[in-house]
């Protein structure tokens, strides 16, 4: 039987190899569940405090969002400041008009401040309604399946109130028309 001191020295390259293999693993698990948490990290959730709000709109007004009730709404949290955010929103002024017909209502709620926001809104020509949140839906979107109060966050909620999908990060125009498809 041989002890540790008897056994031979790993050498330096050996050493250097397990180390940097070992660094290549970690660094994979680290970025794929940093990618998951971004793209597939949101859980189920309480909505009905969405469901049940009302926010300001750009015009001034108060709007339920039970006011789309029966169509497939996409309710999408998001701020000028949000790069992703706004990487995203082409793809949805696209996908509304597309696919309106067909029933879908696509929501935007910023969470930002309204100079902004309307300055944003007439830039890219967004086709659906934009409404005022204040940061205090950060959190309470954790309590809809965004754990990490993060922006973007969608939700798809189908024609009878229920949740098809919830997205942290950019939610891509594929995603959307293969709902419709």
């Amino acid at each position: 039987m041989t002890s540790r001191l008897d056994a031979k020295p790993v050498s330096a390259g050996k050493r250097a190899l397990l180390l940097g293999v070992g660094g290549l693993a970690a660094c994979a698990a680290g970025a794929y569940g940093g990618y998951w948490w971004l793209t597939r990290g949101a859980v189920a959730g309480d909505e009905a405090k969405l469901l049940n709000a009302s926010f300001e709109g750009l015009d001034g007004k108060q709007q339920p969002i039970s006011a789309w009730k029966g169509k497939t709404l996409v309710v999408n949290f998001w701020a000028t400041w949000c790069g992703p955010c706004r990487e995203e929103m082409p793809e949805f002024v696209k996908a509304q008009t597309d696919f309106s017909a067909k029933g879908l209502q696509f929501v935007g709620i910023a969470i930002d401040r309204r100079a902004p926001v309307e300055k944003f809104a007439k830039e890219l020509a967004i086709n659906y309604p934009v409404l005022l949140g204040d940061v205090a839906w950060l959190e309470a979107v954790k309590t809809m399946g965004n754990p990490q109060g993060v922006l973007p966050f969608t939700m798809v909620i189908s024609p009878k109130s229920e949740v098809m999908l919830r997205r942290v990060g950019k939610l891509k125009y594929s995603e959307i028309a293969a709902i419709f498809a």
